[in-house]
């Protein structure tokens, strides 16, 4: 019987499934998340570990996502990764119970066209913007050369544990088809992109547009690129 990766609820166990199965280009693109990882640590987008995942498609496995498996600690290696199916079941190797319940957050980010990876942080500056329900402009140009070419927008709040929060996240995709990123109502940030690297890079500039945009709101507040 197929285990469902996607499981909402508080006590959501996790699943141990043995031998992850990799085949060279999953290995190749498992070593890319792992790299786009040591960005995001050395750029201090990410505030906690156990708070922030990030998957990847498996391009000789078409349907299949190479997911982090207990979040993304400093001591991430090349074990702590599973293996499910766009549709949320479980293929191999081990899943933790908190990343099983934001699994469809990314697997719903994967209907955009090109997106082959997802990040989820509380990255400090990027998750002050989502608390506040504010959307992040694209008044930085560095969001721009990275292809936030459009305001980030925010979710209403749903709940992770509910399903609601996926609802919000499906809602927002169909409502801003060139947005690169969503603000997650009092939760964090999701971000995707065509590469792992691409989607770590764009996920740091955010943070860092955020954390400009909050200091120029103490002297007259960020302004338009003018065109």
């Amino acid at each position: 019987m197929a285990v469902s990766a996607i499981a909402l609820g508080a006590d959501v166990a996790a699943i141990e499934g043995g031998t992850l199965a990799l085949g060279p280009e999953g290995k190749r693109i498992r070593s890319e998340v792992l790299e786009a990882v040591r960005h995001l640590r050395a750029r201090g987008a990410i505030a906690a570990g156990s708070a922030a995942n990030f998957s990847a498609l498996l391009p000789d496995a078409p349907g299949h996502v190479l997911i982090t498996s207990r979040g993304l600690p400093a001591d991430l290696s090349e074990e702590d990764f599973g293996v499910v199916t766009l549709d949320g079941e479980f293929v191999s190797g081990r899943l933790g119970g908190g990343i099983r319940s934001v699994i469809a957050m990314h697997t719903h980010a994967y209907s955009r066209p090109g997106v082959t990876a997802a990040i989820h942080t509380h990255s400090p500056h990027a998750t002050a913007f989502a608390v506040a329900h504010k959307p992040i402009p694209p008044y930085y140009e560095p969001l721009l050369t990275r292809g936030q070419t459009v305001e980030i927008p925010v979710t209403t709040y749903g709940g992770r544990n509910s399903g609601e929060l996926v609802n919000r996240i499906d809602g927002l995709l169909a409502e801003h088809p060139e947005t690169r990123a969503i603000l997650l109502a009092n939760h964090g940030l999701l971000v995707f992109h065509e590469t792992p690297k691409k989607a770590a890079e764009l996920t740091a500039i955010i943070d860092e547009a955020a954390a400009l945009f909050i200091r120029a709101a103490a002297i007259g507040g960020a302004q338009p690129i003018a065109r």
